[in-house]
């Protein structure tokens, strides 16, 4: 059985097969429930998405065989934040699998919005990270690692999409899920790209909400007392800090202000509740940035900024964030790429415009732009099935008087 078991993992019994496959598996149920459980777990892993495509390694065999129940091991994935999560992980398990797990552990229920999520495998000493297909099986991943002698190897969970916003912070959402959020997000409000700034100046509110927000980080980290200049810099977005409207001595001060004012009594996870509620009233939450050099398209300044969005793409002015063009998902006919160029199709099917950029990273802005474009057919299909389910049931509650 547990040789069945490796197998059923690359391939399934042809239809003559399938008879005495079945068969077996019948006559060996009461003997060894558990591995014949397993076999039917690899057959429709299998059936469903093709068989693994690297031979199982020593270390899986040697694994099956000490622990036949399943020839599982725990695996660890690195959130935002470095903070680990550990999974019970099996060999026909896809990305896909892992991913609906770890959304589990986030109290993430709908199934639509586990595809908002992605895992990236990253290695710091061949300095590479590549997204990972939610249709790779887990153990092929990890013994090309083995076969490449690749042992600092880390595998990451990211939010890449956007869509289901605003996030609600209710008692079924998780520390877990705070806290990744929290440590995705530092980092893009720190980078300044979400900040619209207009004639080099920006507003005193926003100067309050981002100093309130450099208080809510400080406090977030558990740290005691007020922090220094040097300690308030590193808690500004770097686009502020570049226009020098504002001396540090007054950002230190506004921050200590908001410190004592309305921070200092709050738990560390209220404190990172505030900052997400804060971040994701801003316009431009929730945008992937990519820098482009050129535009052949007069109206769009370059070089400039392209955000991909729940909206659809959008050319943004590289000093102020001001929108330029937009181009909404309903309009794109095609987008292809061309080394670092790609072609944007849009308007009508018949005579569509054509726009074309050179982008930094255009691989992963047509890869994002597909998700998102993927993403909205299955919502709309799963909106069209729930609202044909209402129909029939409103038809039966009718028929039934």
């Amino acid at each position: 059985s547990k040789l069945l078991v490796i197998i059923l993992n690359y391939f399934i019994p042809s239809q003559h097969l399938r008879p005495y496959f079945v068969k077996y598996l019948n006559d060996n149920i009461n003997q060894n429930e558990k591995l014949v459980q397993l076999c039917l777990n690899h057959y429709e892993q299998t059936l469903k998405y093709g068989g693994r495509k690297n031979t199982p390694s020593k270390a899986e065999i040697d694994l099956l065989i000490a622990n036949g129940k399943n020839g599982g091991k725990r695996q660890t994935f690195l959130l935002p934040g470095g903070a680990p999560l550990t999974l019970l992980t099996t060999p026909s398990m896809v990305i896909g699998d892992c991913l609906s797990q770890l959304c589990e552990r986030f109290n993430i229920s709908n199934s639509l919005e586990h595809d908002e999520y992605s895992i990236f495998i990253i290695s710091a000493s061949e300095q590479s990270s590549r997204l990972l297909n939610p249709t790779e099986y887990l153990f092929d991943i990890l013994s090309e690692c083995v076969r490449s002698n690749m042992t600092d190897y880390h595998l990451i969970i990211k939010r890449m999409l956007w869509f289901t916003i605003p996030m609600i912070f209710d008692d079924n959402k998780s520390d877990i899920f705070i806290d990744f959020m929290y440590h995705q997000l530092v980092p893009e409000l720190l980078e300044g790209t979400m900040i619209i700034i207009k004639n080099n100046h920006f507003s005193d509110d926003l100067m309050q909400q981002i100093s309130f927000m450099a208080a809510l980080q400080y406090h977030a980290a558990n740290k005691i007392g007020l922090p220094s200049m040097r300690e308030v810099k590193h808690l500004l977005p770097t686009s502020v800090l570049k226009l020098k409207s504002v001396r540090p001595q007054i950002w230190t001060t506004t921050v200590h202000e908001k410190l004592y004012s309305s921070v200092e009594s709050l738990t560390a996870i209220e404190a990172k509740i505030k900052f997400l509620n804060i971040i994701q009233t801003w316009p431009l939450f929730g945008m992937t940035f990519f820098a482009c050099q050129s535009v052949d398209e007069p109206s769009i300044r370059s070089p400039c900024l392209i955000g991909i969005c729940k909206n659809g793409i959008l050319f943004l002015d590289i000093d102020t964030r001001e929108t330029l063009f937009t181009i909404p998902y309903n309009d794109v006919v095609s987008i292809r790429r061309h080394q670092n160029a790609i072609d944007i199709k849009y308007g009508s099917l018949n005579q569509p415009h054509i726009l074309q950029c050179q982008v930094d990273r255009a691989q992963d802005l047509v890869a994002l732009t597909g998700r998102y474009l993927s993403f909205i057919g299955r919502s709309l299909t799963t909106a069209m099935e729930r609202k044909s389910d209402t129909q029939q049931l409103q038809r039966s509650s009718t028929s039934a008087y």
